[in-house]
């Protein structure tokens, strides 16, 4: 059995936790950041029904081999609105045949939003990975939001 862990990421925006919330929320804001660099999400595919057991998904594909693709095809676990967004994707071979639990908290201070992501359970081998892709799309966010703020 694979030695399992959890993956806590950390991330302060300078933009309101209202737009910061929307970035996870609207399907057409979502499509502009998700996914590390040289990964876009392919067109019409974001659905995120804002409810607890609503769908939440996505294709990524990698922007120079669109046959590479990684599907999000979660349910929405907590939707507490500007506070706290989870999900649960799987078990599917993407997830490792494992359900992945996200859950992203929102905090505001003067005027900047600092988000939690917490991924768990992961497998110990695959936490680098999953790190420099979060910390790659939120820094994609973080030029977005910076285009507004």
């Amino acid at each position: 059995m694979q030695e399992m862990t959890e993956l806590v990421l950390s991330r302060q925006f300078t933009a309101p936790r209202s737009a910061v919330w929307a970035a996870f929320v609207e399907p057409e804001i979502i499509a502009q950041w998700w996914g590390p660099q040289g990964w876009t999400v392919q067109d019409g595919s974001v659905i995120l029904e804002p409810k607890v057991g609503g769908r939440h998904e996505l294709t990524m594909e990698q922007r120079d081999n669109p046959e590479a693709q990684v599907p999000l095809k979660a349910v929405v676990t907590v939707f507490d609105e500007h506070i706290c967004l989870a999900s649960a994707d799987g078990p599917h071979e993407m997830t490792l045949d494992l359900v992945i639990h996200t859950k992203v908290d929102f905090k505001e201070f003067a005027g900047q939003t600092h988000v939690t992501l917490t991924q768990t359970p992961l497998p110990y081998e695959v936490i680098d990975t999953s790190t420099k892709a979060w910390n790659s799309a939120f820094a994609k966010l973080e030029t977005l939001l910076s285009e507004y703020f």
